[in-house]
């Protein structure tokens, strides 16, 4: 179990979260957290939600390779053009 301790920086006490938990967590540097008291001990949750494991539009936009999508879709365009082989309704 990491340790971490507070330390005075300026007029302000500071904890320093481990990296290893900071990632695990999901949470970048920014990221706004709730602090509060509970007993003899302190919750440290987020404010928002952070979706862990997710790509963005773009990312997912970048993994495609159009020469597959071109082969694919002649593919596709092949199949629907034959003649039936069962009892589709044409």
């Amino acid at each position: 179990m990491p340790l971490s301790r507070l330390r005075q920086q300026g007029g302000a006490v500071v904890l320093t979260i481990p990296g290893e938990i900071i990632a695990s967590m999901g949470w970048r540097i920014g990221t706004e957290l709730d602090v509060s008291a509970s007993g003899e001990g302190v919750s440290i949750t987020p404010l928002h939600r952070t979706a862990r494991g997710r790509k963005t539009v773009s990312e997912l936009l970048a993994g495609i390779d159009s020469e597959e999508i071109i082969l694919l879709n002649q593919e596709l365009s092949d199949e629907l053009s034959s003649e039936p082989t069962g009892r589709e309704d044409i």
